[in-house]
């Protein structure tokens, strides 16, 4: 073999081992950049995956999908979506994504019980202030401001006992300020909408509506009439005076309102006898508070020892009064009373004749939805559920005590309660009703031939 032919043969040699791994990884990329959409999408959607895949060109990245196929998917390739973000040039991996804020309002961590339970003083769920709140908009009922702080709260039932026209229950509606009116927060007529007298539930500045909220259990009636009038009698004039501007200040009375309240605080704090009312003891109130507070200065002169004894029981009176008044909403539902104002007006006796005839069924189903709708406005005030209950239970402890709400069906309310709050049938909110007429055994006044029918 000649030179020439040699070295030809060595340079063809050398040139096919240079080419042929070039040739080789060649091939292997075409294959690679050839392989169909389906190897891709089953690489990126497999349930084992767990790491980002990196995007085969900084240029043109392939997000990846974040759910996981379930067996009933179809196998057929998932179409990859341009990506919205390009990643910028260089970056292989998607960049950390911004954690989406925490809520503020708390989030339910059960659901309301599903079996029948009492409610009464429950905090409420978010999603059942949600459901009040759409309910009350529904009816056109206006929402109470929302009441922090309270611990146990009532809702009272109550009948007037005596047919009210629309004037005298709108004369309540003005009246309903400060010491004014019958202290009732709505009245519910047989036909016509509620009557928002106080429409702001919760006040802790009105009349009392039982002896339970006078608390006449802690101060009998006529011991706590007798320490009024003691402690009045031992505050000089100027002390007394400033008492009652404080009891009827901020309260949105008129000029003639304020005088007229003074003068019957007044007159009935000198009496020797006879009933006292809101605007005397609340002026009593602010005398005991500023002698506790270390202001001897209101005493009369050698009269600090007779002030002392008055205000001691009175003070413990004063703290429990309110705390009664300002966790209560009293309703009263229109009903009739007595036939004549010259007979027996006692309409708790079912042998009394002169008890009007009472409508039949005794209450409308207007007035069971009244009841139904300003409960639910109570209770989304508050944020529980107050605890139901009537003046003929509340006031048991009192021998002159009332029994209303007669002929009440207290089951047909609380079922109503249940089916618009979504709980269960058989629900409670309150006291387990007890239908008759005995007082200290059953809390619901009922009976047959009065009520038109036995009881539920």
């Amino acid at each position: 073999m000649s030179r020439f032919n040699f070295l030809s043969h060595r340079i063809f040699t050398l040139l096919v081992l240079f080419l042929v791994p070039i040739v080789a990884t060649i091939s292997i990329n075409l294959r690679s950049v050839a392989a169909p959409p389906k190897a891709i999408a089953q690489r990126i959607t497999s349930p084992g995956l767990t790491q980002p895949i990196p995007s085969p060109s900084p240029t043109t990245p392939v997000p990846i999908p974040t759910a996981t196929p379930t067996p009933s998917e179809s196998p057929l390739p998932i179409p990859v979506p341009a990506p919205k973000n390009p990643l910028p040039s260089g970056t292989t991996t998607p960049p950390v994504a911004t954690p989406i804020p925490t809520p503020t309002t708390p989030v339910p961590t059960s659901l309301p019980p599903q079996t029948p339970t009492n409610h009464s003083n429950r905090v409420l769920l978010p999603t059942e202030r949600d459901r009040i709140a759409a309910y009350l908009r529904s009816r056109n009922i206006s929402s109470n401001a929302s009441v922090n702080g309270l611990g146990d709260t009532r809702f009272i039932l109550h009948d007037t006992s005596v047919v009210m026209a629309a004037s005298t229950l709108e004369r309540e509606r003005q009246l309903g300020r400060g010491p004014l009116g019958l202290g009732v927060n709505a009245f519910l007529p047989r036909e016509n909408t509620a009557v928002l007298a106080r429409p702001n539930f919760y006040e802790p500045r009105r009349p009392t509506t039982t002896e339970f909220e006078k608390a006449s259990d802690v101060l009998v009636k006529p011991v706590r009439e007798q320490l009024l009038r003691q402690a009045w009698r031992a505050t000089n004039g100027n002390a007394r005076s400033q008492a009652l501007d404080t009891a009827l200040a901020n309260l949105g009375l008129s000029a003639g309102e304020i005088a007229s309240e003074k003068k019957e605080a007044t007159g009935k704090l000198a009496a020797a006898s006879g009933r006292i009312y809101t605007t005397a003891t609340w002026s009593v109130e602010s005398i005991c508070s500023r002698y506790n507070s270390g202001d001897k200065s209101v005493a009369n002169p050698g009269q600090e020892a007779s002030l002392s004894s008055a205000c001691a029981p009175l003070t413990n009176y004063f703290n429990v009064r309110n705390t009664r008044v300002k966790s209560t909403v009293a309703t009263e539902i229109v009903q009739v009373g007595a036939r004549s104002d010259r007979g027996n007006q006692n309409t708790c006796s079912a042998s009394n004749p002169n008890i009007a005839t009472l409508p039949n069924p005794p209450y409308s189903d207007n007035q069971y939805n009244s009841t139904l709708g300003v409960y639910l406005r109570s209770a989304l005030a508050v944020g529980k559920f107050p605890q139901l209950t009537t003046h003929f239970a509340l006031d048991t402890f009192d021998p002159e005590g009332h029994c209303d709400p007669r002929c009440f069906n207290l089951n047909q309310l609380y079922n109503s309660i249940a089916s618009t709050m979504g709980h269960a049938q058989g629900s409670s909110y309150g006291i387990t009703p007890s239908y008759g007429t005995r007082s200290g055994t059953n809390n619901i006044w009922w009976d047959n031939r009065i009520c038109h029918g036995s009881a539920p």
